[in-house]
């Protein structure tokens, strides 16, 4: 009798062991698909933004994380540049961008994964803005063999992540992670370099008709009108022959720097060719963008700008302008042909302001299509 009973208990036990190994695998098979479902996001991730918004966001919520913080390696600038408009380093930021390589070297001294229960120091670094983080695991963002970041998960449960426990599955994510970081910001600096002007940092000829067409597409779409706006330096060629062809690189900078801080938000400064710059200004009428170009005129006027000897340059520019009306459906009949007469347009106004005595503002009507 009492060995049926024993046989009963063992059974019962055995049964209990396998519901548990069971759930466990359950858990586990869920938690590999979770996270190749991570990797396949991770790698569609076309820009930086949407990567590191997939990680604070989606990522932190699809695996139930009290705090997630990323911080990464930018000196340069480079990835502040491409997370234009992203909130960073602030008090409430999950994202942090150091210019030194210091901090990582201390929460990484041997290039390994920290994990179990956060000391002060890690608590304050690395999860400033969630109190009460009982256990984490900080991953280290390795790319050629250098420290670029590091991937910080927490949590408020103290037995999520244990020191006796072997964690390979979050590193071969964080290798994936730190991967696609670098080519992000290789192929959004590669198309940034091909569309801005290397001595301005303006938009160049190329990147500044895509613009024109994507605002003429948008005008259409919205029935509000543009400005296309052609600004040049007056007497050029004169800067560049009293002062040197250095000194005239510098003005030409300086102008364009000055374009792109007087510049709203949306509108889009380019450097069409030599000492001659193109701007759009969307949702912008005809009285609206005369003023902005008289103020323009005044500024460059009044602004003091110099040469690589540091001596002092008078700057004055004549500007064009002309305006897409939204009103004249015909406007739409050949897109090519309405940018090409935009620019003409705004050429020939700009033609005017430099006959007339330059430092002067002109506008010019954009002939309407012939419907077919």
């Amino acid at each position: 009798m009492s060995r049926a009973i024993s046989l009963e208990e063992e059974n019962k036990e055995l049964r209990r062991m396998l519901t548990i190994m069971r759930q466990k695998a359950y858990h586990n098979d869920q938690l590999l698909h979770s996270f190749f479902e991570a990797k396949l996001k991770l790698m569609s991730s076309t820009t930086l933004v949407e990567l590191v918004s997939y990680l604070l966001n989606d990522f932190r919520r699809d695996f139930k994380l009290s705090s997630l913080t990323l911080m990464l390696l930018d000196p340069e600038d480079i990835v502040r540049d491409l997370l234009q408009g992203y909130e960073v380093n602030s008090i409430e930021s999950e994202l942090h961008l150091l210019k030194s390589q210091d901090p990582l070297n201390e929460l990484f001294p041997d290039l390994t994964y920290f994990c179990g229960e956060p000391n002060e120091t890690v608590r304050t670094f690395c999860f400033p803005h969630t109190a009460s983080i009982q256990s984490c695991v900080l991953l280290p963002l390795i790319q050629d063999n250098c420290l670029i970041g590091s991937l910080n998960l927490g949590s408020h449960d103290q037995l999520r992540y244990s020191q006796f426990l072997s964690y390979d599955y979050v590193m071969y994510l964080a290798s994936v992670l730190s991967t696609c970081i670098e080519i992000c910001i290789s192929r959004e600096t590669l198309v940034r370099l091909s569309s801005i002007d290397s001595l301005t940092t303006t938009a160049n000829r190329r990147s500044f008709n895509e613009h024109l067409s994507r605002e003429i597409n948008r005008c259409q779409r919205s029935s509000e009108p543009f400005v296309c706006m052609m600004l040049d330096i007056d007497h050029f060629k004169s800067i560049n022959d009293r002062f040197g062809h250095l000194s005239g690189d510098q003005v030409l900078r300086a102008v364009a720097q000055l374009l792109k801080e007087k510049r709203r938000i949306l509108d889009c400064v380019a450097r069409y060719g030599g000492e001659e710059f193109a701007l759009l200004l969307p949702s912008c009428s005809l009285d609206t963008g005369l003023r902005i170009a008289e103020e323009l005129r005044n500024t460059i006027s009044q602004t003091p700008f110099y040469g690589q000897e540091g001596e002092s340059i008078q700057v004055t520019c004549s500007i064009g302008l002309t305006v897409c009306d939204p009103k004249h459906p015909q406007y739409y009949r050949d897109v090519e042909k309405l940018k090409s007469n935009l620019i003409s347009s705004a050429d020939q106004a700009l033609y005017r302001s430099k006959h007339n005595g330059r430092n002067s503002v002109h506008h010019q009507p954009c002939p309407m299509l012939i419907s077919p």
